[in-house]
């Protein structure tokens, strides 16, 4: 029998999925629902460390490669910065 592709929420993520037409069971695709099992692991952690680079005059941070592959940053993807008195937030952007 044949499967149908569709985009399902996977504990708060979009991730591709395959969907049996008649009894409606849903499977993930494990290159997508692996990050987020990463994900729930770092999150009971609450914190991840990286370190600062430095690039030419610029300072650069580095995203560990599990973060990366959560949030699906690529070269070229914005992030934004919200200043607060004590930390800095980064929140990825949409476009």
């Amino acid at each position: 029998m044949d499967m149908n592709r569709i985009m399902d929420n996977f504990q708060g993520f979009k991730v591709n999925a395959w969907q049996c037409p008649k009894c409606k069971d849903i499977v993930y695709d494990e290159a997508d629902i692996q990050p987020i099992l990463k994900y729930n692991k770092l999150k009971t952690a609450k914190k991840v460390a990286s370190k600062v680079g430095v690039l030419g005059k610029s300072k650069i941070l580095r995203i560990p490669k599990s973060i990366e592959q959560i949030y699906r940053i690529t070269k070229g993807k914005r992030i934004e910065f919200e200043l607060e008195p004590e930390s800095i937030k980064l929140k990825i952007s949409s476009s």
